[in-house]
């Protein structure tokens, strides 16, 4: 065995102390010695055989004079806030060889690897219950021994990253003002409900160094219309005029050969008085060119809108989640459907480094049960997720949140399993529902670096980024 790193200034006093003294290090099942703790993101060894070791777990190694004790070993975990959160007493060790370089009057003896986990269902596995500890993202482990501190590690993210932070706007939509919520059945449920998600959500993501904010909200569904300019077909304007009624009062523009929908929509919202925000959308796989969205706020009850152009159609669409939320196709994922658009453009806040995830009661086919639109080259549909009330009711079965967020944070349109080798364990696989320790509850250290170079500080578009300082 290789000589101590950590703790080898210690080990020379060891042998002439006066009093009995223990040196303590961490290191993983590899024996590369650790100065912070992560959470494990592999199924352990008991439950088969494994490929790799696990990364995640430690092992103490404890080196003591022979009179020193080395029994009432405690492991305890603290959360974010300095909380006492979960703790294994009499935790035993067994001996084991000291590395080199250590005095031959010392005694070694090594603890079993302990894993960090972020719910309940991992921590009281019967195979797993004795060497597991329930963990948080940024809070600390610590290795005690007759009430006497040993060492204490951070909990952080892979390699010792310090965590990176999501904001997310948590939506809980009615299916018509003043109804109950998506779900939980009342306000106080709903964020209840939703509260519980995202602590499930954030336990997942902790594997990664990414934590969650979010306060959830319940609200009615958007007042007004969505008007695409170039539906259908997507091509440039022919020639013709698109107008805008609402009783008496009239906005119309003419529009011209060649032009282009989003050159349309940007004089009509300018004769309307420049209150309509345009958006640009992402080409669908129907159309030639791009359309263009205009969302007019308010009630649409006397509201008309048409257009003579031969070849620049207008498509009116009102939100209505009564019969549930019609959801995009593999032509127009990137796009959405006009019923998505409509619900995404009414609550947009011009900021894509925050991730909007709505609630709704049902998609239009019960097969759906979230889905997510990723930053995308041309796409005006970010950094949003949206999800029905049997995503949620699935709860550790399928990780939903947690999966369509992870759509977003690694800009990842598909799933690694949808042309590839199955894998039941990942949080990203297509197709699982499974609420054991077997289950989509887990990320590779390559999730973690691809969402760190697609969602973190140095990208285009920076979702995940170092928390907030607090104010003095």
């Amino acid at each position: 065995m290789k000589a101590l790193g950590v703790a080898a200034l210690l080990l020379a006093g060891l042998a002439h102390a006066e009093t009995p003294r223990i040196a303590v290090t961490a290191a993983n099942e590899r024996g590369v010695e650790r100065a912070f703790a992560t959470l494990s993101r592999t199924l352990p060894q008991e439950l088969g055989e494994l490929p790799d070791p696990d990364d995640d777990a430690l092992h103490f190694l404890l080196v003591s004079s022979p009179d020193a004790t080395q029994e009432s070993l405690e492991a305890l975990t603290l959360d974010a806030r300095g909380r006492p959160l979960d703790v294994q007493v009499n935790l035993r060790t067994e001996a084991t060889t000291c590395p080199e370089g250590v005095a031959p009057e010392l005694v070694c003896r090594r603890t079993p690897a302990l894993r960090l986990v972020a719910d309940e269902l991992e921590r009281r596995h019967p195979a797993l219950e004795r060497r597991s500890l329930r963990a948080e993202l940024g809070g600390r482990l610590r290795l005690s021994s007759a009430g006497r501190r040993l060492l204490e590690l951070p909990i952080t993210g892979p390699h010792g990253k310090p965590s990176l932070q999501a904001r997310l706007r948590v939506l809980v939509l009615r299916a018509h003002p003043g109804g109950a919520p998506a779900v939980g059945g009342s306000e106080a449920g709903a964020r209840q409900v939703m509260e519980r998600e995202l602590a499930t959500a954030s336990g997942v993501w902790a594997q990664c160094g990414v934590e969650l904010t979010g306060t959830p909200m319940v609200v009615d569904p958007p007042r007004g219309q969505l008007v695409a300019v170039g539906c259908g077909a997507g091509l440039p304007a022919s020639g013709g005029t698109v107008s805008v009624a609402q009783g008496a009062k009239r906005a119309q523009v003419q529009t011209r050969p060649g032009e282009s929908p989003l050159s349309v929509a940007w004089r009509l919202a300018d004769a309307l008085g420049g209150a309509a925000p345009v958006f640009e959308n992402q080409r669908s796989a129907a159309e030639a060119v791009a359309s263009a969205d205009l969302w007019l706020r308010g009630a649409a009850s006397s509201r008309t809108v048409v257009s003579t152009d031969p070849s620049l159609p207008v498509c009116v669409t009102e939100l209505n989640l009564g019969d549930g939320l019609s959801h995009f196709g593999d032509g127009d994922a990137f796009v959405g459907t006009p019923e998505e658009r409509a619900l995404l453009r009414a609550f947009d806040d011009a900021d894509p480094s925050t991730v909007e995830v709505f609630v709704v009661p049902r998609f239009e086919r019960s097969e759906r049960i979230g889905e997510s639109f990723i930053v995308a080259p041309g796409s005006s549909l970010t950094s949003a997720v949206v999800l029905d009330r049997s995503a949620i009711a699935a709860g550790a079965r399928s990780f939903a949140l947690s999966h369509e967020l992870g759509h977003v944070f690694l800009a990842m349109p598909g799933h690694p399993d949808d042309f590839g080798v199955d894998q039941s364990w990942s949080l990203m696989d297509a197709d699982v529902a499974e609420p054991s320790i077997f289950g989509p509850r887990r990320l590779s250290l390559a999730d973690c670096a691809r969402a760190l170079t697609e969602a973190g500080p140095n990208a285009l578009v920076p979702v995940l980024r170092p928390p907030a300082k607090a104010a003095r």
